[in-house]
């Protein structure tokens, strides 16, 4: 690593240093624990957010968003202020379950379009092919993955290596 990757790191971890005075800060360990500093207490018990309430619904949105595979690589990332993020890469197994999970090779085309924000449109435009038939296989899409939507099929992706972008030659 450079002395200006570290410098920035460094700056980084003061800055979440000071936020832990300054802001409303919760900390969650590996095994579920938490710690609330009291900006967050008072945060929550003025919009009358019960903390075990809020704790149970952040946990579980954390150990979905913290943890990504691309193909066999697990990434575990960590936001820090001023909207930096530390990503921890890892060699590991896909996803559990993401062998059971066979979709056609313009099915892993559409989702990831719809991983890049594409409207139906737009992929139906980029693909070549009919609106009606980018609906046909978002349905299936839908299904495979369990889902009703574009956003939970775009999460469902990312979260379990199902979307890994190709280079573009050029």
């Amino acid at each position: 690593m450079t002395p200006e990757i570290i410098a920035k790191i460094k700056k980084c971890i003061a800055e979440a240093e000071n936020a832990l005075g300054e802001e409303p800060v919760i900390f969650i360990d590996s095994k579920g624990n938490y710690w609330l500093n009291n900006l967050a207490k008072d945060f929550l018990a003025h919009r009358k957010i019960p903390v075990k309430d809020f704790m149970e619904w952040l946990m579980i949105g954390s150990s979905h968003m913290q943890h990504l595979f691309y193909g066999s690589v697990r990434v575990r990332m960590m936001g820090l202020p001023g909207g930096h993020v530390v990503a921890f890469l890892r060699h590991g197994p896909p996803a559990p379950g993401v062998e059971d999970i066979k979709l056609t090779s313009k099915e892993k085309q559409i989702l990831g379009c719809l991983v890049k924000g594409f409207t139906n449109k737009k992929i139906a435009t980029s693909l070549k092919i009919s609106p009606g038939t980018v609906n046909s296989h978002l349905d299936n899409i839908y299904q495979k993955l369990g889902c009703s939507n574009r956003h939970e099929a775009s999460f469902i992706a990312l979260r379990n290596g199902l979307f890994i972008p190709t280079m573009e030659s050029g």
